[in-house]
């Protein structure tokens, strides 16, 4: 008896099994998990963590955000918000659902257009750099604006952005996206321009908020406008040389020593040497002459007996 009994309960249990498991597999459903694959474009984590670190010290544009293509978004970022005057960009694209940074991206066709409604919609453009150029190894792109005038929404007078982006040998192209531009500081001249054999040139001091007392490597653009204004009026090819003389007018128009005239380099950049031997407003008196040493501007002095084509910048 006592084996039948075992017997009777070793079938039970192994119906019961049996049983669990015919329910278990009607019961089952396959759960389909899609894992996208790995973008071989993106960046991998070494270079994720100093492009962000090198993003950190810059602010996105508000009004250059959303912009997308395709399952990519692209960024725009700048130091500060637009003003009149010299402005640093700077473009990535990530992939949106991962945010990872793409390196097979290509930026072109910068342009910037002012509309101005006071002026029966006439048009124009502004200085601006010639290309995108890659920042170190990081996959983030710079150019630069240098905006003639503050936007005027009231008057009708407005700034739009354009450009394309060629992400992975697809082109994009963003246009006509508005953007705000504000007036320098107030006491700030950070923009000059000059008549040199019927053309119009721009001199656009470079980063103008970093000067500091001392010796500071000054940096400037000269841009040439063309006869068709709304097109972008990029580095003027003439190899000028600007002499600079700085002078505090709060405190006698006194000057300082060793100061260099900014001189054309390779890439199209100015460099010189300023000395601001204090804290304060400094008007940068600018000379400029052409390669045969002629003076073409800034020869006409101001009541200071300097030059009366200057910058002015507050440090």
């Amino acid at each position: 008896m006592r084996k039948i009994g075992k017997v009777i309960v070793f079938i039970g249990l192994a119906a019961a099994f049996t049983a669990c498991s015919s329910n278990a597999d009607s019961d089952f459903v396959p759960v389909n998990i899609s894992i996208p694959p790995v973008d071989e474009a993106c960046c991998p984590p070494e270079e994720e963590v100093a492009t962000a670190n090198f993003l950190a010290t810059l602010k996105e544009v508000k009004s250059l955000e959303g912009l997308t293509a395709g399952k990519y978004t692209v960024k725009v970022y700048s130091r500060d918000s637009f003003h009149v005057g010299y402005n640093d960009l700077y473009f990535s694209v990530v992939e949106t659902e991962t945010q990872r940074h793409v390196r097979l991206v290509e930026f072109f066709n910068l342009t910037s257009l002012m509309t101005m409604g006071a002026m029966g919609g006439m048009q124009h453009s502004t200085p601006q750099s010639v290309a995108f150029e890659q920042v170190e190894s990081h996959p983030v792109f710079h150019a630069w604006l240098s905006f003639l005038m503050p936007s005027d929404n009231d008057k009708g007078n407005i700034w739009h952005l354009s450009f394309s982006a060629r992400i992975k040998g697809t082109q994009t192209d963003f246009n006509t996206r508005q953007i705000n531009v504000s007036s320098a500081p107030e006491g700030t001249a950070w923009l000059k321009s000059f008549k040199y054999k019927d053309h119009t040139y721009y001199l656009s001091l470079v980063n103008p908020t970093s000067l500091k007392t001392g010796i500071n490597t000054l940096q400037a653009y000269v841009s040439l406008q063309g006869d068709d204004r709304t097109l972008p009026y990029l580095p003027a090819e003439e190899r000028f040389t600007i002499e600079i003389t700085p002078t505090m007018p709060e405190m006698g128009n006194h000057s300082s020593p060793n100061n260099e005239a900014l001189q054309r380099q390779e890439n199209g950049i100015y460099e010189g040497k300023l000395n601001l031997t204090m804290t304060g407003v400094w008007d940068i008196h600018l000379v400029v002459k052409d390669a045969d040493g002629n003076t073409v501007a800034g020869a006409d002095n101001n009541e200071s007996g300097y030059s009366s084509l200057y910058w002015t910048v507050n440090i």
